[in-house]
């Protein structure tokens, strides 16, 4: 049995994290929450799907178990295979539950992108083909961080871009909110999963999450606040499923910026001989889609490069990375920011420091402490390629 066509009106954008598909019931948990609000709303319903969490980190492990270098147009053929899983598994879902849901490729997302196929940078969409799914079901499930090209081929946003392309789709169909859904309850003064006495901020402006963003932090893509402020499009951050009622999680729009620590475990820390290298190294990564920040220390010129990302190589040849070192940012209420560099090991704890300094009376936080979650990678993340072997070299023998 299916639901009945729910009247047209503003649409409902609800983006889903990997961690909401940690286990094939939050494909059902994510459907009934769907059916529930698109049924309370009356309204018809968007819903940006993420890879099951762990499938995109695995299935690049598996393309840099193959080549050193792959072909950017072939990494993204590869690696928009999981949100294209995700999507097929969420609409089956979504029939099991009674909802008439339409699954669309990126193709019929109306989102149009230039540059390398694995970050390329979005750079228009239409309401159009949503549009008119959206007048036939009263649901339509597209995959998060894909967009096309000029020549129609399928590319990727970049690593952790499904913000961006549902804020995108909001902004084109009119939505005034979009909802962003995560592991986390909402923007943290820090990551929980590293720092427990982090607070939830019940709201923030775009500008503070930009700039959180824009320094490392795994808060909200950075383009995507570009993109929701341009459309007048307000965020809300949420956790899921741990709370699903009316209320909570954090308000990007109107608001305070905020103090913040953010670590960088997930990049390296490159050292040039001069500013002027490390300048002009930051601007090639950044014109190829990365998120960089340059910082000195010890009276040199540094910068993060996320780790194991294709390409970067041609831009570092006059730097030395800084092995198992890691870098630890304070973003202070006045708008400045202080970088520390730390043993890798160390950073946690550097970072609640760090924290403690910036909250030193729990009275005056901006919010509840948040309760560390536990991050886990779906036991399905390797449905598509199965366990990763390693590359074969030239003495291996041949199968």
């Amino acid at each position: 049995m299916t639901t009945r066509r729910i009247p047209d009106g503003r649409p409902l954008v609800l983006k889903f994290g990997g961690s909401a598909f940690a286990d094939l019931d939050g494909y059902h948990r994510v459907a009934r929450y769907a059916f529930r609000r698109v049924t309370e709303e009356k309204r018809p319903l968007v819903v940006v799907a993420s890879a099951m969490s762990g499938t995109t980190g695995r299935l690049q492990q598996t393309l840099d178990a193959l080549v050193e270098d792959p072909p950017a147009d072939a990494a993204a053929m590869l690696l928009t295979t999981g949100e294209t899983v995700s999507v097929a598994l969420l609409a089956a879902a979504l029939d099991a539950e009674g909802v008439m849901a339409r699954p669309l490729p990126a193709a019929d997302t109306g989102l149009l992108a230039e540059g390398p196929g694995d970050r390329a940078r979005l750079v228009s969409a239409t309401a159009g083909t949503l549009a008119k799914a959206l007048a036939d079901r009263p649901v339509v499930v597209v995959p998060g961080g894909q967009a096309v090209d000029a020549d129609g081929r399928t590319v990727m946003l970049g690593r952790n871009s499904s913000d961006l392309s549902a804020v995108a789709a909001a902004a084109a169909l009119g939505a005034d909110t979009c909802e962003l859904f995560s592991d986390v309850p909402g923007v943290c003064t820090a990551d929980p999963h590293l720092v427990p006495e982090a607070r939830t901020l019940s709201r923030i402006s775009y500008e503070g999450v930009r700039r959180m963003s824009r320094h490392g932090a795994k808060v909200v893509h950075e383009g995507a606040v570009d993109w929701a402020e341009r459309g007048g499009v307000r965020l809300l951050c949420r956790p899921f499923p741990w709370y699903e009622g009316p209320d909570g999680g954090t308000a990007v729009g109107t608001g305070p910026e905020a103090a913040a620590v953010v670590v960088h475990k997930n990049s390296d820390v490159w050292c040039f001989r001069s500013a002027r290298e490390c300048r002009a190294a930051g601007e090639c990564l950044r014109a190829d889609g990365l998120a960089v920040v340059e910082f000195d220390t010890a009276g040199e010129a540094c910068l993060t490069v996320p780790t194991a990302v294709r390409g970067v190589a041609r831009h570092l040849r006059a730097a030395r990375r800084l092995d198992n070192l890691c870098l630890v940012t304070t973003l202070w209420p006045d708008g400045s920011a202080e970088h520390t560099v730390v043993p890798r090991p160390e950073a946690a704890a550097e970072a609640r420091r760090r924290h403690a300094l910036l909250y030193p009376d729990p009275g005056n936080t901006p919010g509840p402490a948040v309760p560390p979650p536990v991050k886990a990678r779906s036991p399905h993340s390797d449905v598509l390629v199965g366990p990763t072997r390693p590359r074969p070299t030239e003495n291996s023998p041949l199968t």
